[in-house]
């Protein structure tokens, strides 16, 4: 008899700010074994310094790497909320499909908007607000935010729309 197959709990972003935090620990420990190796009368205890310094920058590295993956599985888990946009990417709120993003950084392309994220929203779960349900040609639906429906509207045919508050109805 075969025993079913035992699915393995998805991590937390706890447990990565939590590694994190434990990586940050040994990188400040490493830098003062490098600091106390500097000081050192022996030159070749000196030497030693060097790679130390290089893996307390590795260490840095990692906990923003293992920080960054926190903060984006926690965009991941609440984009999962049935109230939020069922889009896999982000957009501006305001003015939708205008996102530009650099490594951890994204901004809105809008004249005169201004709107910028500390993450990459571009390629982040969208976590506005869901405002319709679109139904497409083969009777597919999801629920869209303002911005997303918005753009659906322009760029899909044979579409429907139900907005979930009549205020939010584009024409």
């Amino acid at each position: 008899m075969t025993m079913p197959e035992q699915k393995t709990p998805e991590p937390l972003p706890a447990e990565l700010r939590a590694l994190a935090a434990d990586a940050e620990t040994l990188a400040q420990r490493t830098a003062d074994l490098a600091a106390r190796l500097k000081v050192a009368d022996d030159g070749n205890l000196n030497r030693l310094a060097r790679p130390m310094d290089k893996a307390t920058e590795e260490l840095g590295d990692y906990t923003e790497e293992v920080s960054r993956t926190a903060e984006y599985l926690a965009r991941v888990r609440v984009s999962r909320d049935p109230n939020l946009c069922d889009v896999p990417w982000g957009v501006c709120p305001a003015h939708g499909i205008t996102l530009r993003s650099n490594a951890d950084r994204t901004w809105c392309t809008a004249t005169g908007c201004g709107r910028e994220w500390d993450y990459d929203r571009l390629h982040s779960p969208c976590a506005e607000p869901a405002a319709a349900v679109v139904t497409d040609e083969d009777g597919e639906s999801g629920s869209l935010c303002v911005a997303h429906a918005q753009d659906a509207a322009q760029r899909l045919t044979g579409c429907t729309f139900v907005y979930l508050d009549r205020s939010t109805a584009t024409g």
